[in-house]
């Protein structure tokens, strides 16, 4: 190749990006290359640890042939192999570090033979290195042993059946073939930078938490963010404000229904203690599919994490949950039974709040696409939520994907709603889609 490996190490980043020629590489690599210290492994992958995968998938010769090729190439390549060693230490403790390094497919042009496989092999590269470091830190191997076994099982299936191995969804995989999540109980759990733009308080007497809202940012009048879906309020709009002195902090309160109240809050910061700010550290929740989605069962999740997370990741001080989906949309509870609806019994246990996202994901979760249009181009609706959803949507209203927040002090409350009250809810009842010409009101509910 022409350059040995003790002249690898010595070459800077920008000279091993461009002898690698990527057809694309994450930002903000550079400084932590700077910081790497090169390890002496001479296996990107262990051959064992390959050998007892290969038996376990029962993956055809071809296929073995064609990915020991392959990881032989990287390894041969004294330069490829020095700048790989260093991204899948990077990428093993990223989620940790709470990191968002835009990680994806890449291919690097020096890869004559096999750069098809590198996405698939860099990722494979994590796993063992991760485990090693769940290890060091004394968690049991059940909480790990299969977790990455979840995107590698159809990852090699794909590659014998149709010999494609394009990885599908990089980021969210990355985090499976680097044991970074943790399936505790009926959700997966991964550690979040909060970075959202408001402030959580909590009153010093009756443990009342409040979220306000940090200036700058336009709503519309059913307190969404405006333009959201495309639908911009003219003329009911407002923008969030922030009013702060050495007494009292005067914000717009986001209600725990999820929106914007127009009306600002006044609080005596004596009386608050701010208990989640930007930069602080959540676990973030995520929802497999499957039975069991109920409040209890996010509770006894949670407070799995919680315990895992203090005993396993002390440093990280974990102040509480966090989580973006479109089962937390609070205006699915004009259409569903709010009694009955999981959906509706679980996101009243969280504080829920707007965000940028609008609905994409319902109608890629309900419709089966991200663009689907059950107004425009009607198709067959199968289901009660389905055809409630449809109904809502006809009658000119549009659905939005919410995020939302659980404080660790209030994980013990759920099932008894720790955030959302009656005030708030007749409130959300006033507000929601006032935004529209003619409100739609609300839809008989179906389940």
């Amino acid at each position: 190749m022409g350059v040995n490996r003790e002249m690898a190490i010595l070459m800077n980043f920008k000279e091993c990006a461009a002898f690698c020629s990527f057809d694309v590489l994450p930002e903000g690599l550079e400084a932590k290359f700077n910081m790497y210290t090169p390890n002496n492994n001479s296996e990107l992958i262990p051959r064992t640890y390959l050998s007892e995968l290969f038996e376990s998938y029962q993956v055809p010769n071809h296929l073995r042939q064609r990915l020991v090729e392959g990881i032989e190439e990287i390894e041969q390549n004294d330069v490829l192999f020095h700048f790989t060693k260093f991204l899948v230490e990077d990428m093993c403790s990223a989620r940790e570090r709470c990191d968002e390094t835009p990680y994806s497919n890449m291919t690097p042009g020096c890869m004559r033979h096999h750069g098809d496989l590198y996405s698939f092999l860099l990722l494979l590269a994590c796993v063992v290195p991760s485990m090693n470091k769940l290890r060091r830190r004394s968690v049991p191997q059940a909480y790990y042993e299969h977790i990455p076994h979840q995107p590698l099982k159809h990852q090699l299936e794909k590659l014998a059946l149709y010999g494609d191995p394009k990885v599908h969804d990089f980021p969210w995989v990355m985090n499976f073939y680097t044991c970074s999540i943790f399936l505790l109980d009926r959700f997966y759990f991964i550690p979040y930078r909060f970075g959202d733009p408001f402030t959580m308080f909590r009153q010093v007497g009756t443990r009342e938490v409040i979220a306000l809202r940090h200036a700058g940012e336009e709503f519309r009048s059913d307190g969404q963010r405006n333009g959201i879906n495309d639908v911009i309020d003219v003329e009911g709009s407002f923008t969030s404000e922030w009013h702060e002195n050495d007494t009292f902090i005067i914000a717009n309160r986001i209600n725990p229904m999820g929106f914007v109240e127009r009306e600002t809050t006044p609080i005596l910061k004596q009386e608050w203690e701010r208990v989640l700010e930007v930069g602080d550290t959540l676990l973030a929740l995520h929802i497999p599919s499957g039975p069991g989605y109920t409040p209890e069962r996010v509770k006894q999740s949670m407070a799995m994490a919680l315990e895992f997370y203090d005993r396993f990741f002390p440093e990280l001080s974990i102040k509480g949950f966090w989580s973006s989906s479109w089962l937390y949309d609070t205006r699915l509870s004009l259409i569903l039974d709010s009694e009955k609806s999981n959906i509706v019994r679980v996101q009243r246990q969280f504080y829920n709040y707007p965000t940028l996202e609008g609905d994409g994901m319902l109608r890629y979760e309900v419709f089966g696409d991200w663009k689907a249009d059950p107004v425009g181009s009607p198709v067959e609706l199968t289901t009660s939520l389905q055809r409630a959803a449809a109904g809502y949507m006809k009658a000119g209203a549009r659905f939005n994907t919410l995020s939302m927040v659980v404080l660790r002090e209030d994980v013990p409350r759920i099932g008894s709603m720790p955030y959302i009250t009656d005030a708030d809810r007749k409130r959300f009842l006033q507000t929601v889609d006032s935004h529209l010409p003619k409100r739609s009101g609300r839809i008989p509910q179906e389940e």
